[in-house]
């Protein structure tokens, strides 16, 4: 069992704090843990101007998947850009939750901001698992309800019933729970009902899906653009050509929901992002109204290097959403440009030789590619580079093709399967818009089409860009803005 807060001396908490702190792969513009290990996020909301972000925190960073024992670790923000730690929110150790908790959502339900989580415990080998919630008070305070609000697993479940998700709809509450049905594929119970303590269950969502992966954990439900988006997390779905080749999948649908059936009629599962490190997305609206979600900068049982100084993992950078052509769009959120420092520029044609770029380098930075002709076979991008370590991003013109390849990234990161990932384009590479940080890179490739998220962990002294091709050349303008405003968590 991972040791608990509760165990800790002052001294012990202080100095992991400056160990973590001290960590050259502590990022700048990124959520992390204040030390120990950063879980998936499970709240996110935009309340009275502050940004409020629940995820599920150990003090433990030995870890390489979530702990059964952990806490529900509290951040705000005002920009999504600058964060400040609150602290731990909820603990375990009540009468339904003494032995472990699954952290929820952060919703808005008539006049009260209700935190839901799933809690547990264990009597006489036997599972009771609940659905519980508590009340936000204007100091962000949790004051948990006294009761359940749902103590029984839903009908034709088996034990794992994690990640509600609760929204109003027609002055309705309906509330989405991540299950498994008793033949153990992965589905989603509804609850609905006039108020929190009156909700029935409503059936299983119908998404015509029969066999897809053994759980489905932390879904939401929202509109947008037209479209109604159903995003789920799937374990147990099998890797085909380049796809699912990570441990568990996030997802989304476009479609239209059946109220009366709880029958979604939809197009196919997309994968939200491509690279290594993505999963259990959470979204809100922003202060325009504008969609926006963020996810856990991790992998579970991806062992990083970064333990050594005492924390692992972190969030990406918040993601506006959109619906273009029947895809769902990811664009870095604007209020990211309210930061950017010094602007290079460079146009020019690529060629067979490495074009070591000298004005462009750096550690924390976004590098803007547009590519304005390929005549090219292949384009390679090489980013924190040095004699040592390297990132790339290859580009393969004929097939389609973009690979993310962190074989000489840095220190390695273990259990994880490969050191690529690919992604097959529908249409030719155009422009991508990528943010690094001190240990982390993330691609948005043909404007928010595709992603790529991942964690990497170089040398401090790599630092530089580079560009090649092969069988021919191409022309590229680049954009760098450094980010220079240290905005470490306080």
């Amino acid at each position: 069992m991972p040791k608990l807060f509760e165990e800790m001396k002052r001294q012990e908490i202080e100095e992991r704090l400056q160990l973590a702190e001290d960590s050259k792969w502590k990022m700048v513009y990124h959520v992390q843990p204040p030390f120990g290990f950063l879980g998936a996020p499970t709240g996110f909301n935009y309340i009275n101007g502050i940004y409020h972000i629940f995820y599920e925190w150990s003090p433990d960073a030995r870890l390489n998947e979530t702990p059964d024992y952990k806490y529900i670790y509290h951040v705000t923000s005002k920009d999504l850009v600058t964060f400040k730690n609150e602290g731990i929110k909820i603990r375990p150790g009540g009468l339904y939750d003494q032995d472990r908790i699954y952290g929820g959502s952060l919703s808005k339900i008539f006049n009260e901001i209700v935190y839901l989580y799933s809690g547990v415990r264990e009597k006489e080998e036997e599972h009771f698992i609940s659905l519980l919630g508590g009340y936000m008070n204007t100091d962000g305070k949790i004051h948990k309800y006294p009761t359940p609000i749902i103590r029984d697993l839903p009908k034709g479940s088996q034990k794992y019933f994690r990640g509600p998700y609760a929204f109003v709809k027609d002055n309705e509450i309906v509330v989405l729970i991540g299950t498994m049905n008793e033949e153990e594929f992965g589905r989603i119970a509804i609850y609905r009902g006039p108020s929190l303590d009156r909700l029935k269950y409503d059936g299983l969502l119908d998404t015509g899906y029969k066999a897809f992966g053994y759980l489905w954990e932390s879904p939401e439900f929202f509109d947008l653009d037209m479209d109604s988006v159903l995003i789920f997390n799937a374990r147990g779905l099998d890797k085909f050509d380049n796809n699912f080749w990570n441990i568990y999948q996030s997802g989304y649908m476009l479609g239209e929901l059946n109220r009366a059936g709880n029958y979604y009629l939809h197009d196919e599962f997309y994968e939200l992002d491509r690279g290594f490190d993505f999963y259990r997305p959470i979204t809100t609206l922003d202060e325009n109204g504008n969609r926006v979600m963020l996810a856990w900068m991790a992998a579970e049982e991806s062992d990083y290097p970064s333990k050594i100084d005492g924390t692992v993992n972190a969030l990406t950078i918040p993601r506006l959403l959109s619906v273009e052509e029947d895809r769902l769009i990811q664009k870095p959120h604007p209020n990211l440009e309210r930061y950017r420092g010094e602007k290079i520029t460079a146009e020019g044609y690529f060629g067979e030789y490495p074009a070591k770029l000298t004005d462009f380098y750096g550690e924390s930075y976004e590098l803007i590619v547009n590519i304005l002709e390929n005549n090219a076979s292949s384009l390679h991008i090489y980013l924190r580079k040095n004699e040592r370590h390297e990132t790339l991003i290859s580009y393969d013109s004929e097939r389609q093709v973009l690979t993310l390849d962190r074989t000489f990234s840095g220190d390695e990161i273990n259990n994880v399967d490969g050191t690529t990932r690919s992604l097959d384009l529908e249409e030719d590479l155009e422009n991508l818009r990528i943010f690094v940080d001190q240990s982390s890179i993330e691609i948005f490739i043909n404007g928010g089409r595709y992603t790529m998220t991942s964690r990497i962990f170089p040398s401090t002294a790599a630092k530089g860009v580079e560009f090649v091709t092969e069988f021919g050349d191409c022309h590229i303008q680049l954009i760098q803005y450094s980010l220079n405003t240290d905005r470490s968590l306080k």
